[in-house]
């Protein structure tokens, strides 16, 4: 191949993928996203934004929108139905985002799009059924014949990543948790009103509110499927029985309930040649923390700075696999701290009744002592900061 597309092209037009081709463009690097749906659903599962990415996304110009348009959450509080167990200040983080971002993804997404378009990526739409790579670049091959070709490939396609697959990377469940296949419920819906911040309610079962722009509350919730018994009527059941005393609102009107099961997958490698993994396509795992956009957000950016260091040493007639190398492997150790982080959430979340007594009184204790400051930086995504570059010139700039 001698002539291609784009330097770059991206399988997937979600937060990975865009994140990357934003942060491909101020580098001078052409990009090409391919996706069989670029309008994406508004039902979307990941509405936080944490401090740790919002600096990252500020690297690509998207920060601040995404801050003006969303709710911030300074505190995330943990409690039984009675009392608060303990709450992490995210008011304490360093830096200058002390706070998450509460925003639907679609909105988050649509920003991407935006800054994408105005930095000249390209899209196609069309559904990748396979890629061939040799030794100067790789043809992305379409369903329906066409071809899409560049020099290096990102994947962002998904936990069932076609891109993955085509290369041969396993794919692996990683090590069960407790809340491994955990049935699970999640809704929009206007209560006529919400709590000021994020809440994480232990009872019964584990119950998350999360308040959105514009009146929108977002609940998620451990709830198994019952015959004969709809969701509405189990998410409507399960809120009463599990809310906070004083919180006297019911479920109210439903925008939209989905349902899903808690899966741990982490990719045996993030990168096969001229092919890199982000986001789902390399590890997915349970929503505690809001924790999976956030890391597929980082990948993309950081693949992109490894894709230019790369691209540089080609130019030059150097070798360029190192920066590829350095992104795969920081990027798996990233995401297997983060299904660690998550795993032991889900753990505390799930709790059996005998155990929660305990578990209460252990979080009440902490409270007290630097744990919630330390776990907040542990969510926050601040302690992620991508790839150390050997292979930078001297007098280089890199993301340390």
């Amino acid at each position: 191949m001698n002539t291609f597309d784009a330097d770059v092209v991206m399988v997937g037009g979600g937060p990975s993928g865009l994140a990357a081709a934003c942060a491909l463009a101020p580098h001078g690097r052409s990009a090409v996203i391919v996706d069989e749906a670029l309008d994406h659903t508004l039902a979307s599962r990941a509405p936080t934004v944490h401090a740790g990415t919002l600096g990252v996304l500020a690297r690509i110009g998207c920060a601040e929108e995404l801050i003006a348009e969303g709710t911030r959450a300074g505190t995330f509080r943990m409690r039984n139905r009675t009392t608060v167990l303990t709450t992490q200040p995210m008011h304490s983080l360093p830096g200058p985002y002390r706070f998450a971002v509460i925003i639907p993804q679609h909105r988050t997404e649509a920003i991407l799009r935006a800054r994408a378009e105005t930095l000249g990526v390209r899209f196609v739409k069309g559904r990748a059924s396979g890629v061939v790579q040799d030794g100067t670049g790789v043809r992305i091959l379409l369903d329906g014949g066409g071809v899409v070709t560049g020099r290096f490939l990102v994947a962002a396609d998904g936990m069932r990543s076609t891109i993955r697959q085509a290369v041969g990377i396993p794919y692996p469940e990683t090590a069960a948790s407790r809340g491994d296949r955990e049935p699970m419920l999640i809704a929009d819906v206007r209560p006529g009103q919400v709590p000021e911040e994020p809440v994480i309610v232990m009872s019964s079962g584990a119950l998350v509110l999360l308040p959105l722009p514009g009146g929108i509350l977002r609940i998620i919730m451990n709830a198994a499927p019952e015959a004969g018994v709809s969701d509405l009527e189990i998410l409507r059941r399960e809120f009463l029985a599990r809310r906070p005393k004083g919180m006297d609102f019911e479920v109210g009107e439903v925008v939209w309930l989905s349902r899903f099961n808690v899966t741990h997958r982490l990719a045996d490698t993030f990168r096969s040649g001229r092919v890199l993994l982000a986001g789902d396509a390399g590890h997915v795992h349970s929503p505690a923390g809001g924790q999976g956009m956030n890391l597929g957000i980082r990948d993309g950016v950081y693949a992109a700075e490894a894709l230019d260091r790369s691209l540089r040493a080609e130019e030059r007639g150097e070798p360029w696999e190192a920066p590829l190398d350095a992104y795969a492997q920081d990027r798996r150790e990233a995401a297997a701290a983060v299904i660690g982080l998550t795993n032991r959430m889900m753990s505390m979340l799930m709790a059996p009744p005998v155990a929660r007594p305990l578990r209460d009184l252990m979080l009440w204790t902490l409270s007290h002592t630097a744990a919630p400051r330390k776990q907040a930086l542990a969510l926050s995504g601040l302690l992620d900061t991508g790839p150390v570059f050997v292979d930078a010139p001297a007098g280089a700039m890199t993301n340390s």
